[in-house]
């Protein structure tokens, strides 16, 4: 499979300027020279100009690139709704969306975006080009998609928290992710995890096993979704459909699979997105049956990915989002890595009376919501 280049490479990459033109039949603001389309697939926009982008913005990452969003849109079906901002012919920002639903409501939500984490990319007239964007969601809103809702993947979205109140979003926190800092080395990661992890992968390390990443091919995500399918199961969660894995494809130079073998039978896996963007592994996918537990193949897999992105130049592990309840099991086991805890930056922006309904309804069973 492709392999990540390194952070010095992926740093020269970020810095690489894009011309990005295409001529488009835009709705016109008479008082700038901005123009702020909608378009229903990064298609419309097309695969260079995207990641062009992408590239050369530095709240960029994986999830905003063109592939991702593709696998999102054809995957998952998610309805695409792309605010897009040109000037002069040319696109200099952007705002991906996706409408999805609102959990144990019959609603909607437009998300930016939906899996992962989203936001503005708004490298050039960034204040003039976030208020145009920003006041044009609402439009983009109604029926039964009643609020906007923004995720960002790091502090760097703070930078928007005014002017994004000052247009009625309201920030809440219930997820969090943990990080952990790659660039201290395979040793002292060691040190840092609970004795529980450590005397795991030491017991794991006792044991016959086989840690290989796989090709992205067809049959190697079909086995484990597989896998994927019955963890989901047991944990009473929703999994993803094969169609959104098999719609990765096209960016397999930014995912990691690896498979673990012990006594020479398949015992899962975890399917890795790489983030050249932002020098991090996150850790989006994993499946361990239950019956591999005690081989501790779960230690044994993430304490190899620590070292495959210490050995490729990464230097941030994202473990990906969880409650932040601390006496909720996820929450303590990648606690107990050693990561450090942040917090998802979430702000939401009602665009219907029937929001205010539904945060009422959401207080319920998420007695800690603000």
């Amino acid at each position: 499979m492709a392999q990540g280049t390194g952070g010095e490479a992926r740093s020269r990459l970020r810095r690489v300027g894009a011309v990005l033109s295409e001529h488009v039949s835009p709705t016109v603001d008479a008082d700038s020279s901005l123009e702020i389309e909608v378009v229903d697939s990064v298609a419309e926009v097309g695969r260079e100009r995207w990641n062009g982008l992408v590239e050369r913005s530095s709240r960029g990452s994986v999830f905003h690139r063109y592939e991702w969003l593709a696998a999102v849109e054809s995957g998952l079906g998610y309805p695409a709704r792309h605010l897009v901002v040109r000037k002069d012919g040319n696109v200099i920002g952007c705002l991906p969306n996706v409408v999805v639903g609102i959990e144990k409501t019959p609603f909607k939500r437009l998300s930016s975006a939906y899996p992962g984490f989203g936001g503005p990319l708004l490298p050039t007239d960034t204040m003039d080009a976030l208020e145009r964007v920003l006041d044009a969601v609402p439009s983009h809103c109604g029926g039964r998609t009643i609020v906007h809702q923004i995720r960002g993947l790091d502090a760097g979205y703070l930078r928007y928290n005014d002017p994004l109140q000052e247009r009625g979003y309201r920030p809440y926190r219930r997820e969090c992710r943990f990080l952990l800092d790659l660039t201290q080395g395979h040793d002292a990661i060691r040190s840092g995890m609970s004795r529980t992890r450590r005397r795991g992968i030491e017991h794991g390390e006792d044991g016959d096993y086989e840690i290989v990443a796989e090709d992205i091919t067809r049959g190697n995500l079909r086995r484990f979704h597989r896998t994927y399918e019955r963890v989901m199961d047991r944990v009473g969660a929703a999994a993803y459909p094969f169609s959104f894995f098999d719609a990765l494809r096209p960016m397999a130079d930014r995912l990691l699979l690896l498979t673990i073998r012990i006594d020479g039978e398949y015992a899962g896996g975890m399917l890795e997105i790489l983030d050249d963007e932002r020098d991090a592994v996150h850790g989006f996918f994993a499946a361990v049956p239950r019956e591999y537990f005690d081989d501790h193949a779960s230690e044994l897999l993430y304490d190899r990915v620590f070292q495959w992105g210490i050995d490729h130049g990464y230097e941030t592990y994202d473990f990906g989002s969880t409650t932040t309840d601390f006496t909720d099991g996820v929450f303590r086991f990648k606690e107990s890595f050693g990561g450090r805890a942040v917090p998802v930056l979430v702000w939401e922006r009602g665009c219907s009376p029937l929001w205010r309904l539904v945060k009422i309804g959401r207080s319920l069973y998420w007695p800690y919501y603000t």
